[in-house]
């Protein structure tokens, strides 16, 4: 069952101020208060809303991510424990959140001929990984909380305009973990966790781009008893020397002579995968124009094809000429200017 918008519920717009938050809050508590005839649902469904919105931190997440499964019948309440509950209709003890530990980010650097190919790259790095002595727990004589009963929720009534209410919070006791111990673990002195030298080998397939994140699920930081966090491995693309990718394709701009711009001719020019192709200069081609070269591009990520190669005609301007080219050109030039003369005329 879809839940309603909070802002709808408290009858306000998105980005609506605290001040409007609890003014639409306390309007709505008094006339839906069981105890007045009004709707026990629907009161039920503004504390929800206002317990979200009134809070900075979980206003903040439920704007960015709206409704994640934020629901009653014990299921995972991203925005923590701090949900408001009423005493009427029952209510239904929740079992801890499960706990992981912090991300961690990997940037890979690669170049054009590894990403063609695809590439195996083995790293080192040091994380907070699980205590294998006492497997997270920091001890060992592990037993539910006394304080929870396992649940790792602490209770509170809390006295509102509206009546008494019930505020869950982590327990103080286990930090809402659930469990204690009663011999903390040598190895990690209570903490659940060790730091742990890492070694992991990466294959990245052909055709990635730059932008890319590749998941190593619990390859992360461990936590006190919880799961290790992911490993997040970043791409980037290393600059080419003479190639600029543009999605599969692979731009070059290539200088050639005068001469070969006229009269046409053959170049060689080289290919991501290694080697050499033989290019056709057409003649009469203009600087400035283009060539295409099909299926010499890059890979496609996950799929059997190749770009192309993109090629932009410039010139090649010798910085020194001898004598006798100067010569030449001179005499190149005048029959030029000559003949552009007879076409004018």
């Amino acid at each position: 069952m879809n839940k309603k918008d909070y802002y709808e519920v408290l009858g306000l717009k998105k980005g609506a101020s605290p001040s409007e938050i609890k003014k639409a809050f306390r309007t709505l508590a008094k006339e839906l208060h069981p105890d007045k005839g009004g709707d026990e649902n629907a009161f039920k469904e503004v504390n929800e809303a206002y317990e979200v919105l009134s809070d900075t931190d979980k206003k903040k997440k439920y704007d960015q991510f709206g409704h994640q499964d934020h629901g009653g019948g014990g299921g995972h309440d991203p925005f923590g424990f701090g949900a408001f509950r009423n005493g009427f209709g029952g209510f239904q003890q929740q079992h801890p959140v499960e706990r992981f530990g912090d991300n961690m980010n990997l940037l890979i650097k690669l170049t054009l001929e590894e990403i063609y190919t695809g590439v195996k790259k083995t790293y080192k790095y040091t994380r907070n990984g699980t205590c294998t002595t006492c497997s997270g727990h920091g001890g060992t004589d592990i037993d539910d909380c006394a304080t929870c009963n396992g649940t790792g929720i602490h209770t509170r009534i809390l006295q509102t305009p509206i009546g008494m209410m019930q505020q869950q919070m982590p327990c103080p006791t286990c930090s809402g973990i659930g469990k204690t111990y009663k011999v903390q673990c040598g190895t990690c002195n209570g903490q659940g966790t060790n730091t742990i030298e890492e070694t992991i080998d990466v294959e990245i397939p052909s055709g990635v781009a730059e932008g890319m994140t590749f998941v190593m699920g619990g390859k992360g930081h461990g936590i006190k008893g919880g799961k290790c966090g992911d490993l997040l491995i970043n791409l980037q693309e290393i600059k080419h020397k003479i190639y600029e990718r543009s999605g599969n394709d692979l731009k070059l701009n290539l200088k050639v002579s005068y001469p070969l711009l006229i009269l046409g001719g053959k170049v060689e020019v080289d290919i991501i995968e290694g080697g050499k192709i033989r290019v056709t200069i057409p003649e009469y081609s203009d600087v400035g124009g283009h060539l295409r070269i099909q299926g010499k591009g890059m890979k496609a990520y996950r799929q059997d094809q190749r770009g192309d190669i993109l090629i932009t005609l410039g010139v090649e301007v010798p910085k020194t000429l001898d004598d006798d080219t100067k010569a030449v050109l001179i005499d190149l030039k005048e029959k030029l200017e000559k003949n552009v003369g007879a076409i004018e005329n």
